[in-house]
């Protein structure tokens, strides 16, 4: 590419999935739908009153474009900047909505111009965007940057195609001449990253109520299979939660680069994944007892009120994830048919609480580190920190507490041998807790906890350790 054609010295650029990595009106679409419903209905209109021209600037109109945060090709817009200080003139040609082109140019401060769909040019694709940079060239030729097979009239009429994120083919019978900007090589699909697969830790609470029963029994088939339906279902949510938050990801230096958020997997995509892990998550949950499968839909309830407001509540926020990690207690109860006691409802919803706490803390504490605004996470501020450490210490410290009490409540006694080496689990509980919480402090958790946790040797000890005392104190 750096030995182009010396003949060429203009260059079109698309915008969709080509110097951006979405499609912008897909996208804003989607997104529109999902925090509106009625636009559904809405687009419905606007397509049949004016087509495709009245639906994109309804949607530009509707919903601001960041143009700052958006996941440019770096690829490509590092050659046009080369280009650009060569001399070469860059034109923003695309069928996206004029205000979110000019949003765009404005930001990246490259182009000369921009033609984009408005009410006077009409819906640019295709024949009609290739008839507007013929008329724009002025029988100069030209380079154009495109990605898509609507393109390839446009390919074919370039002196030099720029095929982006594609084969040498959708430039037609100009392929041999076509310069190719690959796809940008990752690591484990996006798809697979958006399930988190990291936070199926979580899920093994479910086997909590037939452990603690001393009915390991239980666990086989319906204790796995309810382990599996939550990790399908809480899949689906994180899917749905990422499509949600994808503008407040995109400004944050770590979120960004989540699938949905960096262009990897269309939200569009994500959701019809969703939709399939939730019917996947049906079909297991029909071998398990009704209860069970009422606890699952409380808990996708819960998750919608969650992603859609409840987020964005001070406090209750906090609440609602503890109560969620708590459902699963529940879930695994319904599922095995074994009895949840008071004392394990309080123990996990005070932890949970405490974890909570934390997780917001830590990304406090990666706002005030990396300098991110209070757009990254509107609902707390830094100057809340303080306050989230000692409620969250607290509320770790009164599950201690729980434990405590219930290793000298009467009915343990029918239940272990040698109750009081109950204790010992006590102890390493409160170390447990003053040690992420002191980690957290001092700035050595970034992230999601459950992240650290899932990666810290010494939370498995611990836990192995608990366990093992556990079975002493039941057997001795």
């Amino acid at each position: 590419m750096e030995a182009m054609d010396e003949s060429v010295r203009i260059i079109y650029v698309d915008l969709d999935h080509t110097l951006v990595r979405v499609d912008l009106l897909r996208e804003r679409l989607l997104l529109g739908i999902l925090r509106n419903p009625t636009v559904f209905f809405k687009a419905f209109y606007w397509l049949f009153q004016g087509g495709r021209v009245r639906l994109k600037s309804e949607m530009a109109r509707r919903s601001q474009l960041d143009a700052a945060h958006l996941p440019f090709n770096e690829e490509l817009l590092a050659l046009l900047k080369r280009k650009r200080e060569a001399g070469l003139s860059l034109v923003l040609a695309t069928a996206a909505p004029l205000a979110w082109a000019r949003s765009v140019s404005d930001h990246l401060a490259l182009f000369d111009r921009v033609l984009a769909t408005d009410e006077t040019n009409g819906n640019l694709k295709g024949q009609r965007k290739l008839a507007m940079i013929l008329a724009d060239a002025g029988g100069r030729p030209f380079a154009y940057a495109g990605d898509a097979a609507a393109d390839r009239p446009i390919f074919e009429a370039a002196q030099l195609p720029i095929v982006v994120g594609g084969r040498a083919g959708l430039a037609g019978k100009r392929a041999g001449q076509a310069v190719v900007i690959p796809p940008r090589p990752g690591g484990a699909p996006g798809w697979w990253r958006s399930l988190r697969p990291h936070q199926w830790s979580k899920n093994v609470l479910v086997f909590a109520p037939a452990i603690a029963a001393h009915r390991i029994d239980k666990l086989w088939p319906n204790g796995l299979l309810a382990f599996g339906a939550f990790c399908l279902v809480a899949s689906a949510f994180y899917l749905l939660n990422d499509a949600f938050d994808i503008d407040l990801d995109r400004r944050h230096p770590d979120k960004r680069l989540r699938s949905q958020a960096s262009g990897a997997l269309c939200p569009s995509h994500a959701l019809l994944l969703a939709g399939f892990l939730l019917l996947a998550a049906a079909g297991t949950a029909l071998h398990l007892p009704l209860k069970y499968n009422l606890i699952l839909l409380c808990y996708g309830i819960a998750n919608v009120l969650y992603s859609a407001t409840v987020k964005n509540v001070v406090v209750m926020d906090l609440i609602t994830l503890a109560f969620l990690y708590s459902l699963r207690i529940f879930a695994g109860g319904a599922a095995c048919r074994v009895y949840v006691s008071t004392w394990l409802f309080a123990f996990i919803f005070f932890l949970a609480l405490s974890l909570a706490h934390l997780k917001r803390y830590t990304e406090l504490t990666q706002r005030l580190k990396k300098g991110i605004g209070s757009a990254a996470r509107p609902t707390y501020t830094v100057e809340d920190m303080s306050l989230l450490m000692m409620v969250g210490l607290t509320s770790g410290l009164i599950s201690v507490l729980v434990l405590a009490l219930y290793v000298t409540a009467p009915q343990t006694v029918s239940i272990y041998k040698s109750p009081a080496l109950l204790f010992i689990v006590c102890v390493f509980l409160f170390y447990w807790i003053e040690r992420i919480w002191f980690w957290a402090s001092r700035e050595r958790i970034a992230g999601d906890p459950v992240v650290f946790i899932v990666t810290d040797h010494i939370s498995y000890l611990v836990a192995i350790a608990s366990l093992a005392v556990v079975w002493v104190a039941s057997v001795y």
